[in-house]
């Protein structure tokens, strides 16, 4: 395989993995892969190619993203001014048992791709000319 075909799935990879709002955590974490192979495959000092299972599972992954974006654009068409909002997100503190930690992580990767697609559709409602403004969505309340 030419060094440019390797080289174009790498940075597909990581603009696609980090278009999305995921780490390279997640990424490992989702596709049951160490952090340091997804490095790998992200990386041009290594010369593995990314498998097909975590090209696939970023191309679902973007699906998803597009189809927030989508939805987005379509609730503020033909708005004069957007209200974007981003998620509360806290550091937890230090002693938490694993199970809630893991259920944390998970709300905490839900926000990351929510506030992905919402940064890319203020990047596109302002192209259209809408003004974008930003706040915190409210707390839950237990």
């Amino acid at each position: 395989m030419a060094k440019e075909d390797w080289s174009e799935a790498k940075a597909w990879m990581r603009a696609t993995r980090e278009r999305i709002g995921m780490t390279q955590h997640d990424a490992a974490v989702l596709a049951n892969l160490t952090v340091d192979m997804v490095k790998k495959y992200e990386s041009e000092k290594y010369r593995i190619q990314p498998s097909g299972r975590m090209r696939e599972m970023l191309e679902h992954y973007l699906a998803e993203h597009r189809r927030a974006v989508a939805a987005i654009m379509e609730r503020h068409r033909g708005d004069e001014r957007a209200v974007l909002s981003f998620s509360r997100v806290s550091n937890l503190p230090e002693g938490l048992p694993d199970w809630v930690r893991a259920e944390e992580s998970v709300k905490r990767r839900a926000a990351a791709v929510r506030e992905a697609a919402v940064r890319e559709a203020a990047v596109l409602l302002e192209a259209e000319g809408v003004a974008v403004d930003y706040t915190y969505m409210p707390e839950e309340t237990e």
